[in-house]
């Protein structure tokens, strides 16, 4: 499985308790856990990573602000900020561990294998780390009050994960994945309402196999890699349209620009250019991006700009891209080590 599997809990609501951190469960699903904690202390004391090049790197006019360098518990990874940044990290991933933005810190959640906040901040997703009760779920968090919701998604031994909002912050959408041989392959998706509290699972057919659904920009459909281009369904898992040749989407938790008008891609194989942007409307090519090998890309910044993960002089950087490849400011440094460790970080819009 691309992450480490897992997700299950039982339906109705339930308070979210801090306690005490407890080791994450090493691979696949556990048998019938505990109520899932909601905010663990961390008591690791990380070593700081160097921002390495932070200041030889020309800094666009519009993000000049005085920055605040944040060292991620459990980690080597140094986060610079400004308080008038449109986006900032809120939950993040390393290993076997997730941590979520609580206040002006971090704090790991044992509980969960993956947590994704919506727009604007005030609630998020969890993704337990094993079954419970024969089931697969989500636990639907409010930031505000420490509470959780907890939503039943697929039977065993189904699992259903990497969550994204839709701008609205309503619904969720989380891809269903089987397990066929050694591998897990897409099987559909579950749509998670926030506001009614319960999920919906639907089965795509002929579905790809490496297909991971998210919301288009008006949040009406969902759209998943299919056969090297771009597909949109509707939330029925009905085909709505298809774009050819796109290249697979990209982009962390949005791969359209904030306007809705731009697809992001990494770009097809025949491409000397890695990062592409398609006009949503005509599903024509609006954009190749030069100049930029990026390792990940986690989403737009605004409609000049997307953040990417590229390598530089041994360790690695998050940055600020425009669409002629120059980067424009530093986001994150860490280390090979700690990118080699399943790094992911989740930037969400204010």
């Amino acid at each position: 499985m691309p992450v480490t599997p897992g997700i299950y809990r039982l339906f109705g609501c339930l308070a979210v308790l801090v306690s005490v951190i407890v080791p994450v469960p090493a691979a696949a699903h556990a048998a019938e856990p505990a109520v899932a904690a909601f905010a663990d202390a961390d008591a690791v004391e990380p070593a700081v990573a160097a921002f390495a090049d932070a200041d030889a790197v020309e800094p666009a006019a519009a993000f000049a602000a005085a920055p605040v360098d944040i060292v991620l518990p459990g980690t080597r990874v140094t986060v610079r900020e400004d308080s008038k940044d449109a986006l900032r990290v809120t939950s993040y991933s390393f290993g076997k561990m997730t941590y979520l933005r609580r206040g002006a810190g971090f704090t790991r959640q044992a509980a969960y294998q993956e947590i994704t906040v919506a727009p604007k901040g005030k609630k998020a997703l969890a993704v337990p780390t094993s079954y419970q009760s024969g089931y697969d779920s989500v636990v639907l968090l409010d930031l505000a009050t420490s509470k959780g919701t907890r939503i039943r998604t697929v039977r065993k031994p189904l699992v259903a994960h990497y969550a994204h909002w839709n701008r609205n912050g309503g619904k969720a959408v989380l891809t269903v994945e089987r397990k066929s041989g050694s591998a897990w392959v897409t099987s559909g998706f579950v749509i998670v309402d926030a506001v009614a509290k319960t999920a919906k699972t639907v089965t795509v057919a002929n579905v790809d196999k490496a297909a991971r659904f998210r919301w288009s920009s008006d949040g009406v459909d969902v759209v998943a890699e299919h056969s090297g281009g771009t597909r949109f369904y509707g939330q029925d898992g009905a085909i709505r349209r298809t774009l050819a040749k796109t290249g697979r989407p990209a982009g962390g938790e949005d791969a359209f620009t904030p306007s809705g008008r731009g697809l992001m891609t990494w770009c097809p194989s025949s491409y000397t250019e890695h990062v592409c942007v398609w006009d949503r409307t005509s599903g024509k090519l609006a954009a190749k991006v030069p100049g930029i090998k990026p390792k990940a890309l986690w989403g737009w910044w605004d409609e000049k700009h997307f953040i990417a993960v590229i390598p530089s002089s041994g360790h690695y950087q998050v940055v600020l891209s425009t669409l002629k490849g120059k980067t424009t400011r530093v986001l994150a440094a860490f280390s090979a080590a700690d990118w080699s460790n399943k790094l992911y970080l989740g930037y969400t819009r204010k």
